[in-house]
Order: C-alpha cells, then sequence, then structure tokens
C-alpha cells in the first residue's frame, strides 16, 4: 500500500510533539532511495540494518531491532528487551474500511489491537485535517509488565485508512523518539507493492497481429485492442489498449489516433494550410497542421480533452532530464531538435464514473534549418491508465509491466529498415529503447516520495505545499483549510476556511499560495 511509504516530517513530527518530549537532535535521516525498485542500491546508516518483506517491505532499523511483516502490508518493528519483549516499537496498518472517524480509531487503538496495546489508555486526542481526515492521540499502556508511551495517528480518506503508532518506555523516550521518526520516515515498498502484487493477474504474451510487429505481456483474461496501424511506408503507429472486464481499468501503450504534425509556417500558411487542416507533402503520408504543444501541454490542452472530456484536479510533473536524454540521442545522429517530457495525474468524470488517470508524454520538435518558423513535430511516446479511484495501484503495476515487456521484433525491424531506411532507424531506435525509458520514468517518479499517486498519498498523509509569493520558498503544512498564512519570517503557518485575513497583534502575517 502506497500510503503506508511515509518518508515525510509530518508523522514523526506529530507524533512525537503529541507525548512533548523535550527537544534532542535526531540522527541523520537514512538516504532515501532512488527509486523503490532497486532497493539493494540504497546506502544504509552505520549501526543500521535493512529489512526486505515477503510483499516488498523495506524498512531500515537499527541493529538488533527486529521486524513483522503484518497483513495487508502492514508490519510492527520493535526493540527486544529480556525475555524478547518489545521496549520500543513502530506501528504501521492499513484498514480497509473504518466505521465512524480517524479520531475515534487514534483513541482506540487499545481496542482495535489489544494483543499489541493491551488496555492502552489515550489522551489529548484531537483532529489535525478534516479533509482526509488526520487525528492523533498520546497513549499510555502497561505489556509485559513494563509500562510505555507513546503517540498513535489515524489518516482516513473515505472509509479507508492507515494507523501509525510509536511507543516506547517512559524513561528511554528522549532517546528512542528520533529513531522511532527515521524507522517512519524512511521506509516503502518495492514495486510492484504489496497490495499490487497480490492483484496483478497473471501477464501472458500478446502479439502484433498486423505484421507482428511487436509483443508485450498483457494480463490474462482483460480484453486487449490493437496492434500496428500503418498508414505509409514511413507512417507507422503502434498502440495497444488492455481493459479489465469490468471496465474499471484501462491501460495504454501509444495511440494510432495521433498523426505526425507540422508546424503553422509561412510556407504553409501562404499555400492555403492555416492551422487545423491537413495536408500532404508525398502524395501518402497525411500531416496535421498544429502548433507546437509541448508535452504536458499536448496532454492537459489537446488529447486528453478529446480523449476522456473534462479534467480535474491535474498535476503536472516535468521531467527536463529524459528531455535532455533524448535530445541527445538525435544530436548523435545530426538531427536538431526540442524535447518535452512529462507526466500528468487527474480525475476524469466518464461514463462509468470517476476515474484516476495517468499519462506520460514525450513530444519532440523538428524545425526546418533555415526556414524560420517551419518545421515538424510528432508524439514519441505515450501511455497511461484510467482507473477506478481503488484500483489505481492496480493500474500503474499493469502499466508498468507492459511497457517493461514491450519488445520490438527483430525481423519486422529489418524488414521496415529496407522499406524506408533512415526514417525507420530512427523510428526503431526509440522502440528499442522503449522499456528503459518507461524504467526511468517510474524511477523519476520515485524521488517525489509517492511510487504511483503522488498526489493522492499526500492527501492520504494530510499534507499540503504552499508557496511565499515573494521569495518562492515552499513549505509543507498539514492540508485540511482553504487558506493558508505565515506569521513574521519564520515557519509558523495557521490555515483558515474563508480568505478574511488573519489578524494578530504585534506580527506580521502574510497569505500563502497553496501548490499542491
Amino acid at each position: 500500500m502506497a500510503v503506508l511509504s511515509a518518508r515525510t516530517a509530518l508523522i514523526g513530527w506529530v507524533l512525537l510533539s503529541l507525548v512533548e518530549f523535550e527537544p534532542v537532535c535526531a540522527q541523520p535521516p537514512l538516504p532515501p532511495a532512488q527509486n523503490p525498485t532497486a532497493a539493494s542500491r540504497v546506502s544504509v546508516a552505520p549501526g543500521w540494518g535493512v529489512f526486505r518483506g515477503r510483499d516488498g517491505l523495506v524498512l531500515f532499523h537499527p541493529i538488533g531491532w527486529q521486524v513483522q511483516e503484518r497483513a495487508a502490508g502492514g508490519f510492527i518493528a520493535f526493540r527486544p528487551g529480556a525475555g524478547g519483549n518489545a521496549t520500543a516499537l513502530v506501528f504501521a496498518q492499513p484498514i480497509e474500511k473504518i466505521e465512524g472517524q480517524a479520531q475515534g480509531v487514534a483513541q482506540e487503538v487499545g481496542r482495535i489491537f489489544p494483543e499489541l496495546f493491551p488496555g492502552a489508555r489515550a489522551s489529548r486526542v484531537r483532529p489535525i485535517s478534516g479533509n482526509p481526515e488526520v487525528a492523533v492521540a498520546a497513549i499510555a499502556y502497561t505489556a509485559g509488565g513494563q509500562p510505555f508511551k507513546g503517540a498513535s495517528m489515524c489518516f482516513k480518506l473515505a472509509d479507508r485508512g492507515v494507523v501509525y503508532v510509536m511507543a516506547s518506555n517512559p524513561a528511554t523516550w528522549i532517546q528512542d523518539g528520533p529513531v522511532m521518526e527515521t524507522i517512519l520516515k524512511s521506509f516503502f515498498y518495492s514495486a510492484p507493492g504489496p497490495a499490487n502484487a497480490a492483484a496483478l493477474p497473471a501477464m501472458v504474451p500478446w502479439r502484433d497481429p498486423h505484421e507482428g510487429a511487436f509483443t508485450c505481456p498483457v494480463p490474462q483474461g482483460w480484453n486487449v485492442e490493437g496492434g500496428l496501424q500503418r498508414f505509409s511506408a514511413i507512417d507507422f503507429r503502434p498502440e495497444l489498449l488492455a481493459t479489465r472486464p469490468d471496465r474499471k481499468v484501462l491501460v495504454r501503450l501509444g495511440d494510432a489516433a495521433i498523426p505526425p504534425l507540422s508546424l503553422p509556417g509561412p510556407m504553409l500558411l501562404g499555400a492555403g494550410f492555416p492551422e487545423g487542416s491537413w495536408y500532404s507533402p508525398d502524395g501518402v503520408t497525411r500531416r496535421l497542421v498544429l502548433r507546437y504543444l509541448p508535452g504536458a501541454r499536448f496532454l492537459t490542452d489537446y488529447y486528453l480533452p478529446q480523449r476522456v472530456g473534462g479534467l480535474g484536479n491535474v498535476q503536472i510533473k516535468e521531467m527536463p532530464e529524459l528531455s535532455r536524454q533524448e535530445q541527445a540521442k538525435g544530436a548523435r545522429m545530426g538531427i536538431a531538435s526540442g524535447v518535452d517530457t512529462a507526466e500528468v495525474y487527474f480525475d476524469a468524470q466518464t461514463e462509468n464514473g470517476l476515474r484516476k488517470g495517468y499519462g506520460f508524454i514525450q513530444t519532440v520538435c523538428m524545425p526546418i534549418p533555415g526556414s524560420q518558423g517551419e518545421g515538424l513535430w510528432f508524439v514519441s511516446r505515450i501511455f497511461g491508465y484510467l482507473a477506478d479511484p481503488p484500483l489505481e495501484p492496480l493500474a500503474g503495476a499493469v502499466l508498468n509491466r507492459m511497457a517493461a515487456g514491450y519488445q520490438t521484433d527483430a525481423a519486422w525491424e529489418a524488414m521496415q529498415l529496407r522499406t524506408a531506411a533512415k526514417v525507420s532507424k530512427i523510428w526503431s531506435d526509440t522502440r528499442r529503447d522503449i522499456s528503459d525509458m518507461i524504467t526511468s520514468t517510474f524511477q523519476e517518479r520515485a524521488k517525489s516520495q509517492d511510487r504511483m499517486h503522488d498526489k493522492w498519498t499526500k492527501a492520504f498523509r494530510g499534507e499540503v505545499v504552499v508557496e511565499d509569493p515573494n521569495t518562492h520558498q515552499r513549505y509543507t503544512v498539514p492540508s485540511g483549510s482553504n487558506y493558508y498564512w505565515r506569521i513574521g519570517a519564520g515557519a509558523e503557518f495557521i490555515g483558515t476556511q474563508t480568505s478574511d485575513p488573519v489578524q494578530l497583534p504585534n506580527h506580521w502575517v502574510q497569505q500563502m499560495r497553496i501548490v499542491d
């Protein structure tokens, strides 16, 4: 469950401050993984070890601590004392259905998990956020004849949520607090993750039925359409669409409906081809005249409105490093080009209900040397999914598996090279690299601390990012308010539901801009 991967200061800060431990200097955080799928390359701090679970859990802990996996991706990490009983522990557990409010769950951990927190008494129970619901409580209990103090937290969105607890002996809380905070901030799940791995169906090979141009793994039992669509000797467009039988998940690689494109330069305009018209430079290939729409703009302004209709909660992430890599490939072949790469998360209201969507896009523009405003451009890569919100992790896992397993047929490639040598060579080189590109894409996504659905998870954790409009410095604050105000020049913020300015005597208060 991606929401468990809480590498954020919010959890540790709230839980630690709730029980009012004296300020101490926490040890440096463990280095975050650049890619959860490559956890073996993550360095481990001296005196710490790493636990790798059967369902993808990767958890850093001090040497001597023990880790036990629980159902649905949960875990408990603890320091054993005399007789093997825990003297400090960190606990995380997803709950598929929560009756009541998050505040009640945080307060009743002793009743919900009596084997771990017997007779736990809660105090200072308070809500942190209203949407999603986030609540915290200080707890105290006795286990194995030893007293414990700690804190519990519950995140709840719709009827699902996650419970976090950290606790230790009151005499060692000062030393244990930063250690437990580091554990909570650094664990993650390697792809496809526990929830995804359990739901991912068997994958079977699928071959292009038209020319045998490519093969790709697809989910067994899903409806699969597509193949290579050929429009001319040099205009061919592969696409693949896999749909779950209940139509709650749709995964796409490529789209044959996207044509080659030309810039609306003076020559085409003078020849009677305005933007939006079609023309054929060789009498066979038809090109659409359209101004260049870099990456994300092509998705949000042109493609997605036509494919899925109105969009909501759009989140865009530019990927300049991937663009530079692809641009360098063209330069080595003597081709001057501009490349734009991005991924987009969005919500869409479809005929089948609300869907969470994701799209990856790469556009390439090749100006004609010496001709002002003239040039060609095309979409070199496009893939994504639409999914019923609870099935978004499954959609991401299927997309990753399909894209990584896509392969161009060598015999078909040789034939196509003979048909149109140089143009086909550019295309085949691009397709040969698709697996590496997909892997790089998901690595890039992991760097933003949430492997499949960053904004979904961030809301689940109760966070929002705000920006100072003057300095453009950004801060992460608890979500749940419509407006945020910074007090003075420090890092203290107030959230309100209305836009009425906050008035504090002897303090300068400035409104922040909500970024994400």
